[in-house]
């Protein structure tokens, strides 16, 4: 309404200026000024409110804040300096020194003498002189003209429009609109710069309306500039309208002396604001709260992935953000140890199963105190051992990359129990053996019965006596496990119910690893 009015009393102009029609401008000025300090008012309510922001939240608003800042430095500086332009053209028009035309208002302000009270209200010199020169054609420039304070406003509008930047193509225009400072018409249809427009040979009454509009314009260009920096802020805010605690942890399972980690924060939702979850390609059930219900069996042992993602409507259209998270499928365990039978053997590799609840196996390493422990296909082998002990160490591998003991698990480390020797071709349960099977026979053997472990043994040495009724005996002597060509000859001359001795019988495991065992004696009566 203010704006309409001035246009109507400027248009005025062209013809004879009544005192009714300069007092109108007057009373026009006296309300731009009070739509000024309104504008000033409302954008001091909104610096309080940002500046509070910022310390609150300095990452989200600080940057924002000093901008505002910046706003309010350039409009202050631009109000004062055209608040000096209306003080020296009324001072100097009235001829009253300046000082005595400006005041304090109700808030401290200082104040300039409403226009009623001025009484050249019609002078068209002063401001023509002051702002624009003799050339209304070509205005004057420099300190104090108003080609200058174009220049200054102009710079003032295009560094809002720096800052909205594309996203504020709207308010852009606006500005455009509002600080157009280019030639147009005057009230004659006479084509005319801005500067001469508004300040050659017009009253002063009017020209100081005019400078009291623009300072209402920057005033209102500067509140809204505030308050699209603090809505820009939060424009890309996601908004929910719940909050509830969330607790993530590592591990829901830990071991003993271990720490339980997890990370707790403030999570927001919004019930009306359903979000579509998807895992693995199927969506999920949405509860009443809002929240999506997952349940999935657990059919393979092990880590198991769960990767997914959800929908939902964001400020600027639908979004989708992935997620991740994992868990571990464990056997139904009994742990049952016969703790008399914790023996590992000598010479041999000794399989072990080896496992920590709720850890997977590719995050379990194992350790011995003696010997040497190593990953099979089917689970670990201890061997080399020396000494009557062992302990067996689990290391895992935490989630925080730090590595845990566990353990021990005590063994007791034994020899083998030795093999039985037969001689070749012969049950080692026999006792009577035919001629024939002896005479074809190579050599003495050793093997383990009934053994848990596949060893293989090698008898090195033996003596082989044959006992013939109403003869002598033979002793024969063999190193390694073959007959000799003595031993030979004799076997083939055996009769029925001679007998036949092996003794000092020592054998040893085949892949040489520990030291030589004496093994049974054999007798054996021939059929």
């Amino acid at each position: 309404m203010i704006n309409m009015m001035y246009l109507v009393l400027t248009a005025i102009l062209a013809l004879n200026v009544s005192k009714e029609v300069l007092d109108a401008f007057a009373v026009m000025d006296n309300e731009l000024v009070r739509s000024g300090h309104a504008h000033e008012q409302r954008s001091l309510v909104e610096y309080t409110i940002f500046e509070d922001a910022a310390k609150r939240f300095p990452e989200k608003f600080g940057k924002a804040h000093d901008q505002a800042l910046q706003v309010k430095a350039q409009a202050d500086s631009l109000v004062e300096q055209i608040e000096r332009i209306k003080v020296e053209a009324v001072a100097e028009a009235d001829g009253i020194p300046g000082s005595d035309l400006v005041g304090k208002d109700a808030d401290g302000r200082d104040t300039l003498r409403a226009l009623l009270a001025l009484e050249a209200k019609d002078d068209r010199e002063t401001l023509t002189r002051m702002l624009v020169g003799s050339e209304p054609a070509a205005p004057k420039e420099g300190p104090g003209s108003a080609y200058e304070l174009k220049e200054h406003i102009s710079a003032f509008r295009d560094s809002l429009k720096v800052l909205t930047g594309s996203k504020g193509s709207e308010f852009s225009a606006a500005l455009d609109l509002l600080f157009d400072f280019s030639d147009r018409r005057d009230a004659s249809g006479t084509l005319n710069n801005w500067e001469s427009t508004n300040f050659y040979d017009v009253p002063l009454a009017a020209g100081v309306a005019a400078l009291s509009k623009l300072q209402a314009d920057i005033r209102s260009s500067e509140n809204d500039m505030v308050k699209w920096l603090y809505r820009s802020v939060g424009s890309k805010d996601h908004g929910f309208s719940d909050l509830t605690a969330a607790v993530i942890p590592q591990s829901t399972l830990i071991m003993q002396g271990d720490s339980f980690r997890a990370d707790v924060f403030l999570a927001a939702y919004d019930p009306k604001n359903r979000p579509t979850v998807s895992v693995n390609g199927g969506g999920l059930p949405i509860g009443s709260d809002g929240k999506a219900k997952l349940r999935l069996r657990g059919d393979h042992l092990g880590e198991q992935l769960v990767e997914g993602l959800i929908h939902f409507e964001g400020p600027d259209g639908p979004e989708e953000i992935p997620f991740t998270t994992s868990y571990q499928v464990m056997a139904p365990l009994l742990v049952a140890s016969p703790t008399k039978m914790n023996v590992l053997y000598r010479g041999v590799e000794n399989p072990i199963d080896l496992s920590v609840p709720g850890v997977p196996a590719d995050r379990v390493q194992a350790s011995i105190s003696t010997g040497r422990i190593v990953r099979g296909p089917a689970g670990w082998m201890a061997s080399g051992m020396t000494g009557t002990s062992a302990e067996v160490y689990a290391n895992v591998n935490q989630p925080d990359g730090s590595t845990r003991r566990i353990g021990p698990v005590h063994f007791r480390v034994k020899e083998l129990p030795p093999p039985t020797a037969y001689i070749g071709g012969t049950d080692p349960k026999d006792v009577r053996v035919a001629k024939a099977v002896l005479a074809t026979s190579q050599g003495v053997a050793a093997r383990s019965l009934n053994s848990e472990f596949d060893d293989q043994w090698s008898v090195v040495q033996f003596e082989l006596s044959i006992v013939r009724r109403g003869g002598t005996p033979i002793f024969l002597t063999a190193n390694g496990n073959r007959f000799t060509p003595d031993m030979r000859t004799a076997l083939a001359a055996l009769r029925p119910n001679d007998q036949v001795f092996v003794n000092e019988v020592k054998g040893k495991l085949a892949n040489g690893a520990g030291p030589s065992r004496d093994l049974n004696p054999i007798a054996l009566k021939v059929k």
